[in-house]
């Protein structure tokens, strides 16, 4: 899920973030330091939106949703001259019979 960064708030647990920056540093991603969930992260290919890991949201469950794209993280937008985004797959849940 991606938000701009006017449109986020934190409701709880700031002061237990941690801040990572990969390879070249352009990136923030933000880890809880109990746990070490990725919460969030200021995107590399668009620094102006954040990506929010929909699993730190209330009322939200990575459940809730049929099918995800999973990007190649290998192979970054920003890495060529098309800013081509490649996928590596798709999640799905399927939810068992009866339950």
């Amino acid at each position: 899920m991606t938000s701009n960064p006017e449109g986020f708030r934190i409701t709880e647990g700031e002061d237990k973030l941690v801040t990572y920056r990969f390879n070249t540093k352009t990136a923030e991603h933000h880890f809880c330091s109990i746990c070490g969930i990725h919460t969030h992260h200021k995107r590399r290919s668009n620094p102006n939106q954040l990506g929010v890991n929909v699993a730190c949201l209330e009322g939200v469950s990575p459940f809730d949703f049929e099918a995800v794209i999973v990007h190649d993280g290998q192979r970054h937008p920003s890495d060529n001259p098309e800013h081509r985004t490649y996928r590596a797959g798709v999640l799905r849940f399927e939810p068992s019979p009866g339950g």
